[in-house]
């Protein structure tokens, strides 16, 4: 029989791999998608798309920071089981998220009149304003939406979400691929993505109501204490949001303003492969309920137990991929976009470090968002990036991009350590020592095998034999394949020697539930 602590760690390590999965779905279509679309949609249209998306995403900002508020507050009054508060909750949200859809809505209407005036695009004025109108609905709808995604996920429950993405953008992508191909343009991208992302929601809405069905949603529900609280949280989630956007999102206008624009493209090659990295800690969100619900229970050790555990398994996902990047990145650069962007790989290497340092902080970092003690990470957020700003803007003349570079990982590697400390210590009340010692060396060490097969395949996967010999295309298959037989072996010592029985338990389970026959059937 399992223990509490065994059965939550269960959960939460399903949550990550499920969240990892749909992760690495998303951004393998990324990757496929983007080089497809712009062949066929030409680099004007595509670039609509994408500045379509820029705009509309800013306006998620208007959340605020709720979403995690919601999150927070729904796994806190499950584990003291007030079904009270959870109505009043959703139905506060629920009208705080539809007001702010109608904003969304207005401002989108607007920037859809005056798009083509704005912007020199080659489309009609009623192909652009559909499509702006379209992305705006979109998120517009999402918005009331994210209420019972935060249902699900206050109820731990990341894995439901993970599934319908996946499956989600999969077919969507296989169905624009369809439409594209057939001649059809930047209208049916907006329309399929609408449509496929309404599907994903109502399939979550109902999810929600069967997690718990009585959910209710009334006049008499709505409460401004309740409002009040969920802002007192938000302020501060939104304030990190804002920070990490200056921390991750500035060094292109530097460079836009001090260098010549072509240098802004060399930089983002290296910057769009970090990103992809940056994105692993998406898979920690499941922690934020997880904190919330340990915290109404007053269970000190489980939250000790669950940083150690996050921060090994953050470490055993990161650093894989920093090692590719580390040992192979000049060489798959050249092979993804052409031998003239192969100097990337410095900027890379540099940028690799900062996100590593940004990942190290970040289960602790989730787990104080969980808890309700995230004013200090908003501080140390928003003093960082002011810092990564100065120092930019300082370095940028004299070393050029490495410069900025290393004006967003200096601050990064010097924060983290500061700010990591003082988590763990003072916030967390846990033993630093014990912290570290069990959640990082095997962790590091476990990389060393990986490396030695990284090295090999570096010294005998030249780019330039394989570009002589085989299409682009092939020789980057190639390349991931021999990556990917690299990774094998890592993940059976990963699995071996990282993995505790409950731990190893939890992923033979998924593993059985995908058809896999790793271990006998679980009831």
């Amino acid at each position: 029989m399992q223990t509490n602590n065994q059965q939550r760690s269960s959960q939460i390590i399903k949550n990550v791999l499920m969240n990892g999965a749909a992760f690495a779905a998303t951004i393998g279509i990324g990757f496929v998608m983007s080089p497809f679309l712009v062949r066929h949609l030409g680099d004007s249209i595509y670039g609509v798309w994408v500045l379509v998306g820029s705009l509309v995403g800013y306006l998620g900002l208007l959340d605020f920071g709720i979403t995690p508020s919601t999150v927070k507050y729904i796994a806190e009054y499950r584990a003291l089981n007030n079904q009270a508060a959870i109505n009043r909750l959703v139905t506060t949200s629920l009208t705080i998220y539809a007001v702010i859809g109608c904003v969304t809505l207005i401002v989108s209407a607007i920037v859809a009149v005056f798009f083509n005036r704005i912007f020199a695009t080659p489309l009609s004025f009623t192909t652009a304003a559909a499509v702006v109108l379209i992305t705006g609905l979109n998120l517009a709808l999402t918005f009331p939406a994210a209420v019972f995604v935060g249902i699900i996920r206050g109820y731990q429950r990341y894995d439901l979400d993970s599934k319908i993405t996946t499956i989600n953008i999969l077919i969507r992508s296989g169905l624009i691929v369809f439409l594209i191909l057939k001649g059809y343009g930047i209208l049916s991208l907006a329309i399929v993505t609408f449509a496929f992302d309404m599907w994903r929601l109502v399939y979550l809405i109902g999810c929600a109501y069967r997690l718990n069905p009585d959910i209710k949603i009334k006049r008499e529900y709505f409460d401004r204490a309740q409002m009040r609280t969920l802002f007192g949280y938000s302020v501060f989630a939104f304030l990190m949001i804002i920070g990490k956007k200056l921390i991750f999102y500035t060094d292109a206008i530097v460079i836009g303003i001090f260098m010549p624009l072509a240098a802004v493209t060399l930089y983002s090659v290296a910057n769009r492969l970090v990103t992809y990295l940056l994105q692993v800690s998406e898979t920690l969100g499941v922690l934020t309920p997880a904190a919330s619900d340990m915290a109404a229970r007053n269970d000190h050790l489980a939250i000790k137990e669950t940083l150690i555990l996050s921060t090994k398994y953050m470490l055993l996902m990161a650093l894989p991929v920093a090692a590719v990047f580390f040992v192979l990145g000049d060489a798959f650069i050249t092979l993804w976009m052409g031998p003239e962007y192969a100097s990337s790989a410095v900027i890379l290497s540099i940028l690799t470090v900062s996100v590593l340092a940004h990942l190290l902080e970040m289960p602790a970092h989730t787990l104080l968002l969980g808890l309700g003690k995230h004013k200090i990470v908003a501080k140390f957020t928003l003093a960082q990036a002011l810092v990564n700003l100065a120092l930019s803007l300082a370095l940028v003349k004299p070393y050029g991009l490495k410069g900025v570079a290393l004006g967003t990982t200096v601050p990064m590697v010097a924060f983290t350590f500061i700010a990591l400390f003082i988590y763990v210590k003072n916030y967390l009340h846990i033993p630093v020592g014990e912290y570290l010692r069990r959640s990082m060396p095997l962790a590091l060490l476990i990389q060393a095998p990986l490396v030695g097969l990284l090295l090999v395949i570096r010294f005998y996967q030249q780019p330039a034999a394989l570009l002589e010999r085989y299409s682009r295309t092939t020789s980057l298959l190639i390349f991931f394949a021999a990556i990917l037989a690299a990774l094998i072996p890592y993940g059976v010592l990963v699995f071996l020697f990282c993995m505790n029985r409950s731990e190893r338990l939890a992923v033979l389970k998924i593993a059985d539930k995908f058809g896999l026959k790793l271990s006998p059937r679980f009831s």
